[in-house]
């Protein structure tokens, strides 16, 4: 296992930025100067941090104490749950564990129809 370079980092979070925008609703926002955010119609479920310093920010409950234990990571002072991961240093097999969490906080955040028709994207 390697693990992920800056210049790697940057590449990861504009795919996990892609990722999450593949979600049902999901659109891309700028709230805030230099932050980019993904929601689901009005509610962010994705913040990702500035090129200099990427990270990925998600809110969680099952996956919240697995990702507090990575390095780096920190509750985020945005909302209860809500925890910041940064992605440089990251093994760089992380990729599609943050995935996963992207998709727990959607899940968190969506409502119930988004979260039925998620399901049923997977399942073809």
């Amino acid at each position: 296992m390697v693990a992920i370079s800056a210049r790697g980092a940057k590449k990861l979070q504009d795919e996990l930025e892609n990722y999450a925008l593949s979600m049902p609703e999901a659109w891309f926002d700028t709230p805030w100067d230099d932050e980019r955010v993904t929601k689901v119609r009005k509610k962010i479920f994705a913040i990702y941090g500035n090129q200099d310093r990427p990270s990925i920010g998600v809110r969680l409950e099952d996956s919240h104490d697995e990702a507090t234990a990575l390095d780096g990571a920190a509750a985020m002072q945005y909302d209860t749950g809500w925890t910041n991961i940064p992605i440089t240093g990251l093994d760089d097999s992380m990729s599609e564990r943050l995935h996963d969490l992207i998709e727990e906080s959607f899940r968190i955040i969506a409502p119930q129809a988004l979260i039925d028709q998620l399901d049923e994207e997977l399942a073809d």
